[in-house]
């Protein structure tokens, strides 16, 4: 459905395009919407202007539908039909906070995207009927157009905007699941809420009352009798720096199927990417605070 002004278009939208920018707390999505004008025949009909709404948006992707709230036009956008047929162009600036955009690229789920918009605008012009005064007549019209975005415009914006600069991912809470998990469950619930408190002991605690309780579960299978041994004979004896070292070749060891062929993509999920990530990450940040001269050091001093 297209933009009329009684039974006739006026203009009909053709495509969108996608930029991004900043702003405190979250992302600005600057979608610009082309229009064909049809010629308006003002001689007879007088002159005419529509003025474009707020439009309700909504991404749609392979498996569901996620509402984002109204994109707002330029407050000086304004569509008037000429005597021929042209073109023209609408900007729409959407507001997302960070939390939305994180939300976005879960439901996205590194698939393609979609802006399904409720293009509104009120045409206005100087009309007289049988009977009345001549006035301003404004009746809506309402056009909904879906824009496919592609993938590699979507992700220039996502770096654009500083996606791709701080990664921010969603790791939700594990709040279900078989029985033999419940006591991690509750722990990492703790230990979240001991973070949000300032006692980041207690957090790092309650995520290791929480492995703990897998390992106890013997949930997700054993470590090789070798590893364990040595790693619970000289749990006490090990520095920061050894304990980093080892986490960092546990990770190491949990993402080396990546490295052998005939591990089919359907081994990884979205789960596996945030943790990889998450933890790649913090390793990261952690490295120059456990690098390799206190590793050495560490060693020196515990021989």
């Amino acid at each position: 459905m297209s933009w009329q002004v009684g039974q006739r278009i006026v203009a009909d939208a053709t495509g969108a395009t996608v930029r991004g920018s900043r702003i405190a707390g979250g992302t600005q999505l600057h979608i610009d919407v082309a229009f064909r004008l049809v010629e308006w025949p003002w001689k007879e009909n007088g002159l005419i202007s529509l003025v474009p709404q707020p439009s309700e948006v909504a991404a749609r992707f392979a498996r569901g539908e996620l509402n984002l709230g109204f994109a707002l036009p330029n407050p000086t956008s304004l569509v008037s039909p000429p005597s021929h047929s042209s073109t023209a162009s609408v900007h729409f600036t959407l507001a997302l906070s960070t939390q939305a955009l994180v939300a976005l690229e879960t439901a996205r789920d590194g698939g393609s995207i979609a802006f399904f918009m409720t293009l509104v605008a009120h045409p206005v012009r100087l009309a007289q009927h049988e009977g009345y005064a001549p006035g301003i007549e404004v009746v809506p019209t309402v056009e909904q157009r879906a824009f496919e975005v592609p993938k590699e415009q979507w992700l220039a914006v996502l770096k654009s905007v500083g996606y791709c600069d701080s990664i921010l991912t969603e790791a939700r809470l594990p709040t279900s699941g078989p029985e033999s998990t419940s006591v991690g469950r509750q722990r990492v619930v703790n230990a979240v809420n001991a973070r949000n408190d300032g006692r980041y002991r207690n957090t790092v605690q309650e995520c290791r009352i929480a492995l703990d309780a897998l390992k106890t579960a013997r949930f997700g299978g054993r470590a090789p009798d070798e590893v364990a041994q040595f790693l619970q004979k000289n749990a006490r004896n090990l520095s920061q720096a050894e304990r980093f070292s080892a986490l960092q070749v546990a990770m190491q060891l949990f993402l080396s199927p990546v490295h052998h062929d005939g591990v089919p993509d359907e081994e990884f999920s979205r789960e596996d990417a945030d943790l990889a990530i998450a933890m790649t990450a913090a390793l990261l940040r952690l490295a120059p605070r456990w690098g390799a001269q206190d590793t050495e050091r560490d060693t020196r001093e515990s021989s």
